[in-house]
This record gives C-alpha cells, sequence and structure tokens, in this order.
C-alpha cells in the first residue's frame, strides 16, 4: 500500500495524468462544435475525475517533496489546488444562462441550456424582475460595424427600485447574478444578456493571484531552480535580469511604362484624399494600400506603387483592366482560364456579353457550409472578393469622401462615394457631382496642383460637415509615412540575417575557443537598431489606430516576432547562440505576418476588444512567444551541438545553453500562465464566463501543461538530462504554433480565431490536421493531410529528424554537467 501511495504522489505520476489530459482537451478542440466538445468530453465524469486525480497528486506530492519549506515554490502549487477547487465549485454550483428582453418589456426568469445537450433548456427564476428601457446601437463613422451595443434597463425587487447601463465590459452585479451584454435583436430593438452565478469565481480569483505570486516569488527565491540556474548563467555572463520585465471616365493612349513616370506626383497629391472605408476615417492613401494588397497580394506592379495603380484604374478604366495585375491563388483557375502565372487581367475574368466567368463556381461555393468547402472554393470565393474590390475602384464606389450637408437631416458620419450620391438631395448630389468629376479630369491630365486644389476643397466640405470624426492633420501625415516606409516588412531579412550571423559566430567561438569581440558589438548594435525600429513602427501604428497594435492576426504575430527580439536582446545578448536563436526566431515570425493569406490593414476594434484588458492580456500573453520561441531554437542549436560533441568545451556549452533554454521557458511560461489567467479575468468581465473551453483556450491550457512537463522533467532521474531538455524544448513550441496558428487558421472555431487556412498556410496546415486526424483514428483524413504538405515541409522533417537521431547517439555526458 505504500509503494502503491508513493507511486501515486510522484512527479511521474503528475506527468501521466497531465498527458491523459491533454490528449482528451485535444481531442475536444477538433470537434466540429462546441455541444459534441461538452457531451463526448468537457460534460463527462471522466474528464472531472482527470482533474480531481491530478488535484488530489498535487496535493500529496507537495507533502511527500516538503515543498512547504520552499515558501515561494509552495504558493505557487497552492495556487493550481486553489484553482481547481474554484474549477469545482463553479461545475458544480455554478450556472448560467440568457435573458431576452425587448424594449419597455420585463424579464424574470434566465433560460438555462445544457452545453453538452443545447435542445435542454429550462427557466431559473431570478427573485426580481428586470425591464430594459432603451437598447442603444453605435457604430463606427459611416458603417454598418458595431462600436458598441447597449442596455438601459431598470431592476425591480418589490420596493427597491434602480437603473444600470450595461454595455460590453460594463456589467451589472446584483444579489449574486452578473449581467453582461451579450447579444442583441436584429431590428434593434430587444437585447440578449448572459446571466451567471458562480459561486467559484472568488475561489478561482485568489488562486489567479496566488499564482502569479508564486510565479514572481520563485524568480527570486535562492533556493528555486530558477535562481539557481540563472545564478549559474551570471557567472559565466551570460544571462542579464533586467529591473522591469515589461516595459468611369473615357480611356486614352497610354503606356504603363509612362503612367509610371509620369504619375508620381499626382498619386503623392491623391493620396492625401480623405475617405471612409469600414468605420475608419484614413487617408486615399492606406485604402489604395489595402485594395491593391487585397487584389494583387503586392503593393508594386510594373514599376507602379498602389497609388499609381488605383489612379489608373480610375483614369483610364480600359488599360487598366488589360493589366495582369488579380491574383490566382490556385493553379486550377490559371487552367480554367488558360493563363499562366499568379495574375490574371480583369477582362480575362469576364466573356463576351459582359458575364462574369466564376458566376456559377462562386454561387457553388457559397451554398455549401464553410467546414465543407475544398480549398478550391475558398480560392474562388476569394478570387471573387478581389474581382469586386477591383471594380470598386474602376466604378469609383470604394471612394466615400462626401458628408451629407447639414439640411439633408442625414447622420453626418455617414460617407457617400460619387457612384451613390444621388441618394442625397439634387442639389447635393450636384455639387458633390461637379466635384468629383474636376478631380478625376485632373487626375487623368496629371494636374498635380489642380488635385491639390480639389481635395483641399474636399476636405473642407468634410471638416464643415463631420467635423466630430476628421483625424488631425498630424495623424493623417503620420499614417502616411508609416504606409511607405514599410518598415515592418524590411525587419523580416534584417532580422533573419543577424540571427544567422550570430549564430554563426556563436559556433566559430565555441569551436576556435575565443571570442570575436568586434563582431559581436557590430551584431547587437544591428539587433538593438532593428528592435528600435520595430518598437517605434508598432508605436506609431498604436497613434494612428488608437487602440494597442496587436488585436488582430497581422498585429499580433508582429508583436511575438517584437517579443522574440526583445528576449534574446535584453535577457540573453551575451551569448550569441542565444542572440541569434531570439533574432531568427523574430524573423521567421515577421516572415509569417507576411505570407498571402495574412492581411496588415488597420481595423476597428470590435466591441470585446475595445478595453483595457486587450493591452494586458494580449501583450502579456504574446511576449510569452517570444522567449518560448528563443528557448526552442536554442533547443534545436543545442541538439546540432550533441551531433559534434567530441570535446570538453562542447560540453560545456551544451550545459550552459540549456540553462539558458531554462530561464527562458521559466519566463516564457510565467508571462503565457498569467495572461492566460488574465484573459479568463476579461472573458468573465466581458461575457460571463473566465473559462469557457473554446479552442483558443484549451490549447493555451494544453501548451501550458506541456512547458510544466518540460520544466518537471529535472525532477525526474530518467529524464533529467540536457538531451531530453533540449529535444523537449525544441519540440514543444509546435503547441505554440497549434496555439497560434492552428487554432486561428486551421480549426477556425470560436472566439479567438481569425478564419479558415488559405493561400500559403494551406498546405502546411497538414500538419495539424495530422494531429486531427491521428487523436480521432481517421484514416482516410490522415492520408489526404499527408498528402497535401508541400515536398519542402518533408525535406525540413527529415533533416530535423536526422539531426535529433546524430544527436541521440552522443546523449550521454559527464554527470557533472548534467547535476
Amino acid at each position: 500500500m505504500n509503494e502503491l501511495l508513493k507511486r501515486f504522489f510522484s512527479v511521474k505520476m503528475a506527468i501521466l495524468l497531465s498527458i491523459i489530459f491533454i490528449i482528451a482537451q485535444i481531442k475536444a478542440a477538433f470537434f466540429l462544435t462546441d455541444a459534441q466538445a461538452w457531451h463526448m468530453v468537457y460534460g463527462t465524469k471522466w474528464f472531472a475525475a482527470i482533474m480531481w486525480l491530478f488535484g488530489i497528486n498535487l496535493i500529496g506530492t507537495l507533502i511527500v517533496y516538503k515543498t512547504y519549506k520552499k515558501l515561494p515554490v509552495f504558493i505557487l502549487h497552492l495556487s493550481i489546488i486553489l484553482i481547481l477547487l474554484g474549477a469545482a465549485a463553479t461545475r458544480y454550483f455554478g450556472y448560467e444562462g440568457i435573458l431576452h428582453i425587448r424594449e419597455g418589456q420585463t424579464a424574470s426568469a434566465m433560460m438555462i441550456q445544457d452545453r453538452a445537450n443545447p435542445l435542454d433548456a429550462k427557466l431559473i427564476p431570478l427573485g426580481f424582475k428586470i425591464r430594459l428601457d432603451r437598447f442603444v446601437m453605435k457604430r463606427y463613422p459611416g458603417s454598418m460595424q458595431p462600436l458598441s451595443y447597449e442596455s438601459y434597463v431598470e431592476i425591480i425587487d418589490n420596493k427597491k427600485h434602480f437603473k444600470y447601463h450595461i454595455y460590453m465590459n460594463h456589467i451589472l452585479k446584483y444579489k449574486g447574478y452578473r449581467f453582461y451584454q451579450m447579444s442583441y435583436d436584429k431590428d434593434e430593438k430587444g437585447s440578449v444578456l448572459s446571466v451567471n452565478h458562480d459561486p467559484g469565481m472568488r475561489i478561482t480569483y485568489f488562486g489567479y493571484f496566488l499564482f502569479a505570486l508564486g510565479f514572481f516569488a520563485s524568480m527570486f527565491y535562492k533556493k528555486s531552480r530558477f535562481s539557481i540556474t540563472t545564478a549559474q548563467l551570471k557567472k559565466s555572463a551570460l544571462f542579464i535580469m533586467p529591473f522591469v520585465l515589461f516595459i468611369s471616365l473615357s480611356s486614352g493612349a497610354l503606356t504603363f511604362e509612362q503612367w509610371s513616370k509620369n504619375s508620381k506626383q499626382t498619386a503623392e497629391e491623391w493620396s492625401h484624399l480623405i475617405v471612409e472605408s469600414g468605420g475608419r476615417i484614413e487617408p486615399a492613401d492606406t485604402l489604395d494600400l489595402d485594395l491593391i494588397h487585397k487584389i494583387s497580394k503586392t503593393t508594386k506592379i510594373n514599376g507602379m506603387n498602389y497609388n499609381q495603380l488605383v489612379i489608373g484604374m480610375l483614369a483610364y478604366p480600359e488599360k487598366f483592366q488589360k493589366l495582369p495585375m488579380i491574383y490566382i491563388g490556385h493553379p486550377k483557375i490559371n487552367k480554367m482560364l488558360h493563363i499562366d502565372g499568379k495574375y490574371v487581367s480583369y477582362d480575362k475574368l469576364f466573356g463576351a456579353e459582359g458575364l462574369y466567368k466564376f458566376a456559377d463556381f462562386t454561387r457553388k461555393a457559397l451554398s455549401r457550409s464553410p467546414a465543407s468547402r475544398s480549398k478550391l472554393d475558398r480560392e474562388v470565393l476569394k478570387l471573387n472578393e478581389r474581382v469586386f474590390a477591383a471594380y470598386t475602384i474602376y466604378t469609383a464606389s470604394a471612394f466615400r469622401i462626401f458628408p451629407p450637408l447639414n439640411s439633408e437631416g442625414a447622420d453626418s458620419d455617414i460617407w457617400y462615394p460619387v457612384s451613390d450620391i444621388d441618394k442625397l438631395s439634387r442639389a447635393a448630389s450636384l455639387i458633390y457631382y461637379r466635384t468629383f468629376e474636376k478631380l478625376a479630369n485632373a487626375v487623368k491630365r496629371l494636374d498635380a496642383q489642380e488635385v491639390n486644389k480639389e481635395i483641399s476643397l474636399i476636405y473642407k466640405m468634410q471638416k464643415i460637415y463631420s467635423p466630430n470624426i476628421i483625424p488631425s492633420a498630424a495623424k493623417i501625415k503620420m499614417e502616411i509615412i508609416y504606409n511607405h516606409l514599410g518598415i515592418f516588412s524590411h525587419l523580416t531579412p534584417a532580422y533573419l540575417l543577424f540571427g544567422l550571423m550570430a549564430i554563426f559566430i556563436g559556433f566559430m567561438e565555441i569551436f576556435l575557443n575565443r571570442k570575436y569581440h568586434r563582431v559581436e558589438i557590430i551584431v547587437l548594435f544591428a539587433g538593438f537598431s532593428a528592435l528600435f525600429l520595430h518598437t517605434a513602427n508598432m508605436g506609431l501604428r498604436w497613434y494612428i489606430a488608437s487602440h494597442a497594435p496587436w488585436s488582430n492576426a497581422y498585429e499580433s504575430i508582429v508583436f511575438i516576432s517584437w517579443g522574440s527580439a526583445f528576449a534574446s536582446l535584453v535577457f540573453f545578448r551575451r551569448s550569441m547562440l542565444s542572440l541569434g536563436a531570439g533574432l531568427f526566431t523574430a524573423g521567421m515570425f515577421m516572415f509569417a505576418a507576411h505570407l498571402n493569406n495574412i492581411d496588415p490593414q488597420i481595423t476597428n476594434l470590435v466591441p470585446v476588444l475595445n478595453s483595457y484588458w486587450l493591452l494586458i492580456h494580449v501583450a502579456v500573453v504574446t511576449s510569452s512567444y517570444g522567449f518560448l520561441g528563443v528557448g526552442s531554437i536554442l533547443g534545436f542549436l543545442n541538439l546540432m551541438l550533441f551531433t559534434m560533441r567530441n570535446k570538453r568545451s562542447i560540453d560545456l556549452q551544451i550545459q550552459q545553453i540549456s540553462d539558458i533554454i531554462y530561464a527562458a521557458l521559466y519566463i516564457g511560461l510565467a508571462l503565457l500562465s498569467i495572461g492566460t489567467l488574465l484573459g479568463g479575468v476579461w472573458a468573465n468581465e466581458s461575457w460571463g464566463r473566465y473559462w469557457s473551453w473554446d479552442p483558443k483556450e484549451t490549447w493555451s491550457l494544453i501548451t501550458i501543461i506541456v512547458y510544466a512537463i518540460v520544466m518537471h522533467t529535472k525532477l525526474v532521474p530518467s529524464l533529467k538530462n540536457c538531451f531530453t531538455f533540449s529535444l523537449l524544448s525544441f519540440l514543444s513550441f509546435y503547441s505554440i504554433l497549434m496555439t497560434y496558428f492552428g487554432v486561428n487558421f486551421y480549426i477556425a472555431q470560436g472566439l479567438h480565431s481569425y478564419g479558415q487556412a488559405e493561400g500559403a498556410l494551406g498546405g502546411t496546415a497538414g500538419l495539424f490536421g495530422i494531429l486531427d486526424a491521428a487523436v480521432n483514428l481517421n484514416l482516410d483524413k490522415f492520408i489526404w493531410y499527408i498528402s497535401i504538405i508541400p515536398f519542402w515541409t518533408w525535406a525540413v522533417l527529415v533533416f530535423l529528424l536526422i539531426i535529433i537521431m546524430l544527436g541521440y547517439r552522443n546523449r550521454d555526458m559527464p554527470q557533472q554537467i548534467n547535476s
């Protein structure tokens, strides 16, 4: 019996239970619907039993290992027990539901649905009444995109009456219930509130607090493994711990070469035209950039920049409709059109009668559910979007520049393109048409001075009739500068080059046993310069967008890249291999940010993101990816050193790099864990539950557990060696890739996703599909995903496997090096 208890209350058993827990979550994350995941996994007794067993194991292990003698470490692990207890209280005693109220009506009961069986619903009385006095929908200027939706309610509880204003991230708390703004009726006369009653919330929040406290206290506790490891690194001057962790016109005869040469000044003047797009008031420079990037997946064609292309399409439509500039993303489309290359001209997509050649294909693709669409279906829909974007330029309907006159009685925040001004009065239509006609004729004549004059006149009208939404002249100027500089795209080769240089120098210093101080200083200066430009450009984007620059796919990848560069330059710059790993990782993420399927457009925030929590939660989580990325690349470099072990100095380097990996992973895991918990608090403040088993939440938890396992291998004798630690540090980064790219672009479900995989990610998404097929035992899907993986991916995988096998042969190291 004692032997059985000893085996159960051990780190090995904790790792085993964690692995079982991970497999269960992976299976649930790949289900098509939330109800399926809850019916098969999350709502089952066996899934709850795993968490109970893990909690019991953790309590016993803390006693067996006498962790209470190390207070910060004890607090860290105790917090996990409290979080589990809070989750249990929520699971068994809490409930949540929906309250639907129409304006002027009163409700006194909430509807609760079983997440495993949505058809199983019941009404629960609240014990008081709530009346909806008024529902208000606020939108971004000139668009239908919601800025905020808000409910003005009155609580009626016997003689107690009071009014309250509920909106996203501003909740009503009353008698143990929490009311959240969730949705609204299509006619905007009714509100849908999420209602939550959770007795486990305070326990969980206290656990969150202790978790953060324990993690940070452990960093400075002299007897913690992190402090011991960093102390060893400081002796070798390889680690630096900062005090702060975060700081429609007729065509004419003209060649494209002539247009490219002669239209630069006119295009520059045109770029200052103020337009409304997607609810943003921005310079035409930004709209032109977004439109041409959508159409062509590039910003320059035949020597013409995006502004020159747009004014050319406006001035000489028949000429530019023959220019191959519409991107084709699937070889079958090329065959259908009988063309070669990546681009097709606008006119080749239409038949003799002016009918769009892919109209039937588009209708069929739209008739299928998003999950059942093939890659060809998705690309046909993308092609349709590109053609429509070009159409809006040729017809000038893309350029919403005219506000209604005061006498119109219309919303001054809604602007109109010249194609829609007939919706205004005859007087306004005539004024605006003549104004745009003068502007268009000046563009066609390439009369830059006249273009500037007409744009200035339009700007004066915009300021008179829509004064509250016009950005400052400084902001408009800075946005144009931001577009023209294109700093982020230039950082990709810079980071990759500096990273590879640092790695090469690092290997040279190891094998030649000498330091190249001057070269190190040059690489460091180059790296810090790139990071400075990166930081400054993020700040510029923040100023332009008026919100933190990590709110969409593009921005968050750019921020992950920043985190990688920051981690290596601030923490690990004394080691050239570590510095190179971080800069190279930054370059790879920056490369991913500029793949064809990632849209770099500056967008407005959806209501739930319009919160200070965006600044905190996303910044902390994405910063962690930088540290974990550094740890992964260093793990691979260590595996390469294992393949070349032939002298004592390499063993010392392997141990030092292993220590750096540990420090990087510890900081990364701390940031990831705390950032995820902060996300839980934000979720609870926004829509009523701090954990909903959303695919992104699930994979974040999986990633935390994966890295916790990696960190705890040092407590298991059979796994306590540099080779295993380096290998796991390298492989575990796949969980980060799955958390970010897999959830956002492959699973594409839940509150955190950005859309289905397309374009450049389509083939490599097979790596995520293989995991999906394997965990669901689907042989046909497994074979299909293997077939779509491109050859270069297989080549990389074979190379990595060879490195791992060669390193495994030399895995044994002297005992004193492993200790």
